[in-house]
């Protein structure tokens, strides 16, 4: 069952030094109702009282706290998210207590990071290629759209790969996102067709749980990488995969992990066994976790025409595009913490009232 769009939660963190931390988390609206209520009644009524009066810097010992506090409720999901947005917030007061970018806080810096363009559009073959070399004219290097069962039959994603390759040219690298709808037959039988587009990767050909699939799949992918992550949470998840070797690039996503604490669990034990790590979405954190650690390969950017609710409430920390030979770059963060401002016109129009 899909759904038809967001809803934004902001959690606001405030400390006895007059410096609040801002974090935020997603929740989807689906056909058979809303979810934020939920995920607000978690934060005011539990994890509140679980980081009252604590110490804000403690943040490996506080997402040990909320993890384990919510005992037998689930340790994925909307836990997690919840965790992450308090967690978030942590790291935003790090970032304004030093008065630097929380991308400062990593011990590596790169001004600037390589981004590839998210053209996630659901439009006809033609009009998505016409998008993907509108991309390409704006001097992106990396171009992914959607193929998965959850968007298209396998007879229009083959038409929307071949479209799509011949508008952007032999030079630019192509991914497409599966979304996890296929099975390994159907994915192993795909990569063999879709071979002479050149894929640069596949991503999340089967479901997040399918490590022995990824596996599988991984053996018949030839120069084709495999990608995934986006869905999985939590070191052990992420274990399996690159342990039983896998998948070629992890995706994992700050939110769904459960905050910057745990991403970095993930990010440290790829890092350690040389996977590259491009994560997925997110790009208001993400940016700082690319710009101050050397192992991000790249961000997903999903540029302004994209009309996703997420990016257009949550403004900051500001994306400057600079064209590189290589591709389109966004420059690091420069006020502290994690720069998140709310576009507040947009923020008084959609605003839920209790």
């Amino acid at each position: 069952m899909g759904f038809s769009g967001h809803e934004i939660v902001v959690v606001y963190v405030e400390t006895d030094e007059n410096i609040t931390g801002t974090g935020f988390l997603s929740t989807p609206i689906f056909p058979h109702g809303e979810t934020s209520d939920v995920a607000v009644t978690l934060l005011r009524r539990n994890f509140r009282n679980i980081v009252l009066r604590e110490d804000p810097l403690q943040t490996e010992r506080l997402w040990k706290k909320m993890f384990d506090a919510p005992w037998r409720l689930g340790m994925r999901g909307m836990i997690r998210d919840c965790i992450a947005a308090i967690d978030f917030a942590l790291w935003d007061i790090k970032g304004k207590l030093m008065n630097v970018p929380v991308a400062d806080l990593f011990g590596y810096k790169r001004e600037r990071v390589l981004t590839y363009a998210n053209v996630g559009q659901q439009l006809p073959p033609d009009e998505l290629a016409q998008k993907a070399a509108a991309y390409v004219e704006k001097g992106h290097s990396a171009i992914k759209i959607r193929g998965g069962l959850s968007a298209v039959s396998l007879d229009e994603a083959t038409k929307r790969v071949a479209a799509t390759r011949e508008a952007i040219g032999p030079d630019v690298k192509l991914m497409v996102d599966i979304n996890g709808s296929w099975d390994v037959e159907t994915s192993i039988q795909m990569l063999k067709k879709w071979a002479p587009y050149d894929l640069y990767w596949l991503e999340e050909p089967v479901p997040p749980e399918d490590v022995a699939g990824y596996k599988r799949i991984r053996e018949y992918a030839g120069t084709t990488y495999i990608a995934g992550g986006e869905q999985n949470c939590g070191l052990t998840e992420f274990r399996h995969f690159i342990d039983q070797e896998a998948i070629d690039i992890i995706q994992p996503n700050a939110m769904a992990t459960g905050g910057i604490t745990d991403w970095l669990k993930v990010y440290n034990y790829a890092s350690a066994r040389r996977i590259p790590v491009s994560p997925w979405n997110l790009q208001q954190i993400h940016l700082h976790l690319a710009c101050g650690l050397e192992d991000v390969k790249w961000i997903e950017y999903f540029t302004g025409d994209r009309s996703y609710f997420q990016d257009a409430l949550i403004k900051g920390p500001a994306l400057i595009e600079e064209r590189g030979e290589d591709g389109v770059y966004l420059a690091a963060p420069t006020k502290p913490g994690l720069g998140i401002e709310l576009n507040q016109t947009l923020a008084e129009e959609t605003m839920v009232k209790e």
